[in-house]
């Protein structure tokens, strides 16, 4: 498959993904970018790779952490905790260069897909939104309302 059609396919699925299924896209990329990088681990001519795929990991953590909303809800501060500590074993992995740690991040992201997962067949469409919080005059900018692009190099959908 050539890399504009499989960007396309990327994109659209991006674009008409629900909430809960773009999380879980997150959680499978930073799943990817951990395997990635101990695949690489052990290769002292690959170690910049092998940063690179871990620094990608942690920003794909970084970006699930900053997105939950905390208000009231004390399991999600619990959620919020847990992506901080992944995000922690990550800096820790990379900087003492220890792989068992990457691998734990690794498990707990696998549990974290397999939650996800459930949630995604049991609730295929998105959520009903509370529109009482939104602002009088403002307008939820949402994927559909997003144009396109024109340059393919400004849109990247390799996380």
């Amino acid at each position: 498959m050539s890399r504009n059609v499989r960007d396309a396919y990327l994109e659209a699925q991006v674009r008409t993904a629900t909430p809960q299924r773009l999380r879980l896209m997150l959680i499978e990329g930073a799943m990817r970018f951990a395997r990635r990088s101990l695949e690489l681990w052990d290769d002292a001519a690959q170690r910049e790779a092998c940063r690179g795929a871990l620094s990608r990991c942690r920003g794909i953590v970084s970006e699930l952490c900053a997105t939950i909303k905390t208000d009231g809800f004390p399991v999600a501060h619990q959620v919020k905790a847990i992506y901080l500590f992944l995000f922690q074993q990550l800096a820790d992995a990379s900087f003492s260069h220890d792989a068992g740690k990457v691998r734990d991040v690794l498990s707990v992201l696998e549990e974290e897909r397999e939650t996800w997962q459930q949630l995604c067949m049991q609730m295929p469409e998105p959520p009903a939104r509370d529109r009482s919080s939104v602002p009088l005059g403002c307008q939820e900018i949402t994927a559909p309302h997003v144009p396109i692009s024109p340059a393919p190099d400004r849109f990247s959908l390799e996380a």
